[in-house]
């Protein structure tokens, strides 16, 4: 009985671990681009390719409001007006980025994680054309959360 207990532990291990993880994945439909962007208006997709920190999700904010909580494997297109666009993230420390958007284009920001003391630090960072379509082609559909916006 003790034996049988002994080896089936290291599996039970596996199995908390696998699904602690994918937990943390995305799970909506895989990328494509959106079809219609409105007049004047620009599309950044917000992504965040990588299962490294997977239990650990951030939100990413234009100013006050969330635009949407990242996720291990995920993406999500924020249609934005032309202008100043700075995005943030906070864990124990902040990230941001700031994009100059222009009507009718298509940004890409890669969000990760990295080691951080108590809980990972995010990472934001605006990527080329090339790089993002290598990384987000694997990536599913973020929704953001329904109801009041986080303060």
């Amino acid at each position: 009985m003790r034996r049988t207990m002994m080896r089936q532990c290291p599996t039970i291990v596996v199995v908390v671990l696998v699904t602690a993880l994918l937990a943390g994945c995305a799970t909506g439909a895989k990328f494509q681009e959106i079809e219609s962007v409105p007049p004047g208006k620009a599309v950044i997709y917000i992504y965040r390719p990588s299962t490294l920190g997977a239990a650990i999700a951030y939100d990413i904010r234009h100013g006050d409001k969330v635009v949407v909580t990242t996720k291990a494997m995920g993406y999500y297109p924020y249609v934005a007006d032309p202008g100043e666009v700075e995005l943030s993230a906070r864990t124990e420390s902040k990230a941001s980025v700031t994009l100059d958007v222009k009507a009718d284009e298509t940004y890409y920001v890669k969000a990760t994680i990295s080691m951080g003391f108590l809980v990972g630090r995010p990472r934001l960072v605006v990527v080329s054309v090339s790089e993002a379509e290598k990384d987000i082609s694997n990536c599913k559909l973020l929704i953001p959360d329904e109801g009041e916006p986080k303060k």
